[in-house]
C-alpha cells in the first residue's frame, strides 16, 4: 500500500471514530453507563462493562443480540445525556458493518451510473481498504447515528440488520440512488454483515483471498469436487474478465471445453455446495449473502 493510501486510511472518518471510541476515557464512560443499566434492565443483566458487551456481541446468539441492542436503543431514544452515551455504544458496536455498507453504496452508485470505473475482486465491484471513500464513510456513519437515535422500537427482531438496511438506504439517497432500483441492491458474497459478530475488530479482508482459502479447504475436506473447484477458480481468478468483473460462463466453457449451459448448471451446483461448506469453514465468519 502506498504512503498516501496509508495516510488516507489512517485519517478516514471510520478510523478516527474507532480511535475515539477506543480512548480509555470513552471506555470508562461506557463502563459506567452499562454498570448502571445492567441493574435496571434484565436484557442487560451481566453486562456491567463494555468488555462484557463486546463478548456478547461477538457470539452468534442473534436472539441475545436483538435483546441487548433493543435495550440500548430504548435508552438511545432518550433526550438525556445517557441517551447520547447509549447511541455512542450502539454506533460503536455497529462499526464493523460500516465497510460493507460503504462498499454496497459504492457498487450501487457505479451500477446506477452504468458500471463506470475499475472493477476488482470477487464481485468485480468492491472497494479496497486503500480506496478513498471518505465522503461515503462519513455519510454512512452519520446515518448510522441518526438511525440509532430514531430506531422504531416496535422492531424487536433482526435489530442489527434493520439498522444496517436503513442506514444503507439513507446513504444511497444522499448520492441520488433510489433503493427501489435494481442497481441499488447489489448482493455480494463478501459484504453482507448481517450475520457477522458485531463487536469483532473491524477489518476489511481481501475477499479474493478468503474465497481461495475456502475453495482450497472445501476441496481438501471433499466438500467440493475438483471439477466444481476448477469452474469457480477459472471464473473468479483465471479467466478473462467479463462485464461483472469475472469470467462469464461462456468464457469459462471455452477455456475448459464445455458448453455454456453445462457450465452454468455446474457453476450453480458448485456455488450451492460452497455456500453449504462455508458454514463449517473453521476460524472464519464468512458473510455469505442469504
Amino acid at each position: 500500500m502506498s504512503a498516501s493510501s496509508s495516510r488516507s486510511t489512517a485519517n478516514s472518518p471510520l478510523t478516527m471514530l474507532q480511535n475515539q471510541f477506543a480512548q480509555p476515557r470513552t471506555v470508562a464512560k461506557f463502563d459506567q453507563a452499562l454498570r448502571t443499566w445492567s441493574t435496571e434492565e434484565s436484557a442487560l443483566s451481566g453486562i456491567s462493562e463494555h468488555s462484557d458487551l463486546v463478548a456478547v456481541l461477538s457470539t452468534r446468539e442473534y436472539g441475545r443480540h436483538d435483546e441487548v441492542l433493543h435495550a440500548l436503543l430504548v435508552r438511545a431514544a432518550s433526550d438525556s445525556d445517557f441517551g447520547v452515551v447509549a447511541t455512542e455504544i450502539v454506533v460503536n458496536a455497529m462499526l464493523p458493518a460500516v465497510p460493507g455498507i460503504v462498499a454496497r453504496v459504492v457498487r450501487a452508485a457505479r451500477a446506477a451510473a452504468g458500471g463506470v470505473g475499475a472493477r476488482r475482486g470477487v464481485t468485480g465491484g468492491g472497494v479496497s481498504a486503500s480506496e478513498d471513500s471518505r465522503d461515503i464513510q462519513a455519510s454512512v456513519i452519520g446515518h448510522l447515528w441518526e438511525q440509532s437515535r430514531c430506531y422504531p422500537l416496535r422492531r424487536r427482531q433482526h435489530v442489527a440488520a434493520n439498522l444496517m438496511r436503513e442506514t444503507q438506504r439513507a446513504a444511497q439517497r444522499d448520492f441520488g440512488i433510489d433503493h427501489g432500483q435494481a442497481a441499488a441492491d447489489v448482493v455480494s458474497m463478501d459484504d453482507d454483515e448481517e450475520h457477522r459478530p458485531l463487536a469483532a475488530a473491524p477489518v476489511e479482508p481481501d475477499a479474493s483471498e478468503e474465497l481461495l482459502e475456502l475453495l482450497s479447504w472445501a476441496v481438501e475436506k471433499e466438500r467440493l469436487d475438483e471439477h466444481s473447484a476448477t469452474i469457480l477458480t477459472t471464473r473468479y481468478f483465471r479467466g478473462p474478465v467479463g462485464r461483472d468483473g469475472v469470467a462469464t460462463d461462456r468464457q469459462v466453457g471455452a477455456l475448459i471445453g464445455l458448453s455454456q449451459p453445462t457450465i452454468t448448471r455446474h457453476r450453480q451446483r458448485a456455488v450451492e455446495q460452497l455456500v453449504e461448506a462455508a458454514s463449517e469453514f473453521p476460524g472464519r465468519d464468512l458473510p455469505w449473502a442469504g
